[in-house]
């Protein structure tokens, strides 16, 4: 008991000898590792985002609403449906 209490007074010593600038290293370092870990993870969702392309599942719900009703393309996204700008920019005049 009276081992382990001297060994705890002895690590609360070495750390209050710690300066400052030791203090405010070791919170450099916290930041830098945490900013690292936060892009990190952002850069790997956006690769695997990246990687998935069509087949996610915002554009498959996409496609299943508006897709065609008999089934035949399937693996197609539909087409969007012409404006009506575009109809009379088509017709002639």
């Amino acid at each position: 008991m009276a081992q382990a209490r001297g060994r705890r007074v002895l690590e609360l010593a070495l750390l209050y000898q710690m300066k400052k600038r030791d203090w405010a290293f070791v919170a450099a370092c916290v930041a830098g590792a945490l900013l690292f870990g936060v892009w990190s993870f952002q850069m790997g969702i956006a690769f695997h985002r990246s990687r998935q392309g069509a087949t996610d599942l915002s554009s498959s719900h996409r496609r299943s609403l508006g897709g065609s009703q008999d089934g035949s393309s399937a693996g197609i996204p539909a087409r969007p449906a012409a404006d009506d700008s575009d109809q009379q920019a088509r017709q002639p005049r």
